[in-house]
């Protein structure tokens, strides 16, 4: 048996060298098995994802990013004397196994919000991968068809680390300051070099994701009204960074009003957050930017700024900043720790930041990666508890709530595109321009809103010219109703600050 395995890395060694990579003709991605990644890798030792978690130890509390001394990470090394700092080696911060991992890919990074990042399951836990651009090109998966491939992962010379309860292997930590000023330290990065990716993730076969609401080692776990509590409570941390279906989640409008049937505002309370009030849906930035308007020297700004917002990301005048959705299967949440209630966070740069958020009361499915957002959490879903649980899409068609008609009518969308493009916007602050007043600015809008009346596409009777009139009315009010400052603040957070968090 050893003579057959020297001779298969005999081999296997000659068909990996033995081309080099021609712009014309590039030479093939090499596929490993288990018996040929373990044939060519002798001291390496496979443990599970979740086993590969449980190095880390106690992880509440050791995600602050305020400093080293509170953003815990395990270092995997061969010689601890020779590589760890003075402090990993005083803090125990080191690990000496010479461990691998194995997992199906069940993230998707083409659209955009999953960002640097491959998330991989193996029946036992998931876990983030913290990479560079283009996964998908090289370790894709297909979520339509539900087709993926296995990925192998050199544990050795990477980090293990904490980002706000949620565990990731990565390079080196790093350490910024924030566009607020505030210092961060992060336990781990992104590894950027392609040729270093290429030296600790190697692409497997090919394989099929399941799906199951009774089998909690699929790789696609369901969940719906009456059993999502199967992933919350003491249950929560093994189906983190997971990739769940949740059925039947209700969108739920919170701080901000949406209009009733009789044409009044119902607006219902915020949920908070800690000591915090947020609303949704929402664009957030937790850059430093001045809360009065017009600007007044020695005004101290607020590090978070939330603004109602009905798309499902901001992302206008090259201003790009996250968007926040409430989802739940509660009928009124009162705040974000609450088991049931999550945040359907959408990045300003996916390709579907502009998407209108669906209306309040909508129900729908989300399939997407299960987070938390927490320096510290006993996920008991109480008051006290300052956790966000957080839902990142993988693709647009991952958000199955009705967000517009279905069927085309192009007369009706360019209509609509012309009163998004047309509602009054104003620059904030710029060289001699002044900011309207609320009367003028009321007066602008229901000028434009009488150029969207006469100007509407004419009714040809159809059910489907009915149902686009219905969807641009709804547009229309929620632009008429979304304040002013939405549209000023992202303006002067340019101008305030150099970078957006």
């Amino acid at each position: 048996m050893k003579q057959y395995k020297m001779i298969l890395v005999a081999l296997l060694g000659l068909v990996l060298t033995s081309c080099y990579n021609k712009f014309e003709t590039p030479k093939e991605t090499f596929i490993y098995d288990d018996e040929t990644f373990e044939t060519l890798n002798p001291d390496l030792q496979h443990i599970s994802i979740a086993d590969l978690k449980a190095i880390f130890g106690e992880i509440s509390d050791t995600g602050k990013n305020s400093g080293q001394n509170n953003t815990k990470y395990i270092r995997f090394v061969a010689d601890p004397q020779k590589e760890c700092t003075a402090f990993e080696l005083e803090n125990d911060w080191y690990n000496t196994g010479n461990y691998y991992i194995k997992g199906k890919v069940i993230s998707n990074d083409e659209q955009g919000n999953i960002y640097k990042s491959l998330y991989i399951f193996d029946g036992t836990a998931a876990i983030e991968l913290k990479l560079t651009n283009g996964l998908f090109l090289d370790y894709p998966c297909n979520l339509e068809t539900k087709e993926s491939m296995w990925v192998y992962v050199k544990v050795r010379d990477l980090y293990l680390g904490n980002f706000r309860m949620m565990l990731s292997l990565g390079d080196i930590p790093t350490s910024s300051y924030n566009s607020y000023g505030n210092y961060k330290y992060y336990a781990n990065s992104n590894i950027v070099s392609q040729h270093k990716v290429r030296q600790h993730v190697f692409p497997g076969e090919k394989t099929t994701l399941t799906e199951s609401s009774t089998d909690e080692s699929a790789d696609i776990f369901v969940v719906d009204e009456n059993s999502y509590s199967k992933i919350q409570g003491d249950n929560t941390p093994r189906f983190l960074a997971r990739l769940i279906r949740f059925k039947n989640l209700k969108v739920y409008y919170a701080g901000v009003g949406y209009p009733d049937e009789n044409g009044g505002i119902i607006e219902n309370p915020k949920i908070i957050c800690g000591q915090n009030e947020n609303i949704y849906p929402s664009w957030i930035v937790t850059s430093g930017i001045q809360q009065t308007l017009p600007t007044i020297p020695g005004v101290i700004p607020d590090q978070v700024v939330n603004r109602p917002w009905y798309h499902l990301a901001y992302s206008r005048n090259n201003v790009a900043l996250y968007g926040s959705i409430c989802l739940t299967y509660l009928d009124a949440p009162k705040y974000t720790s609450e088991h049931g209630v999550y945040m359907l966070r959408t990045s300003g740069y996916s390709r579907f930041a502009g998407k209108y958020a669906p209306k309040h009361g909508t129900v729908g499915d989300v399939l997407a990666i299960y987070q938390i957002y927490s320096q510290e959490s006993d996920y008991l879903g109480n008051a006290d508890d300052w956790a966000t649980y957080q839902l990142s899409v993988n693709r647009i068609e991952d958000v199955e709530f009705d967000m517009e008609p279905k069927e085309a009518y192009p007369a009706w969308s360019a209509h609509i595109k012309w009163a998004e493009d047309n509602f009054p916007n104003y620059v904030y602050p710029a060289p001699g321009v002044l900011v309207p007043t609320d009367e003028e600015h009321d007066a602008a809008v229901a000028a434009w809103k009488a150029q969207y009346e006469n100007n509407k596409p004419a009714n040809d009777g159809t059910p489907l010219w009915t149902e686009w009139n219905e969807w641009a009315d709804w547009i229309v009010w929620i632009l008429s109703n979304t304040p002013k400052d939405s549209y000023l603040l992202p303006q002067q957070i340019v101008e305030d600050v150099d970078t957006i968090e």
